[in-house]
């Protein structure tokens, strides 16, 4: 009986564990495209002021 629920722990434990790792994929994943579009945009600025320089 303890193995059992030893097994059914573990179970738990690993699907907890799957989706936590799934939803720090997806975090890392919209943080990555967060800093790919700011660095977008300051490359447009830059483009813009030195436009406006010229």
């Amino acid at each position: 009986m303890a193995r059992s629920t030893t097994f059914r722990a573990n179970t738990k434990q690993d699907t907890l564990t799957e989706h936590v790792v799934g939803f720090l994929h997806r975090v890392s994943r919209a943080l990555r495209n967060l800093a790919d579009s700011a660095d977008h945009a300051a490359k447009m600025v830059r483009k813009a002021d030195a436009a406006r320089r010229s």
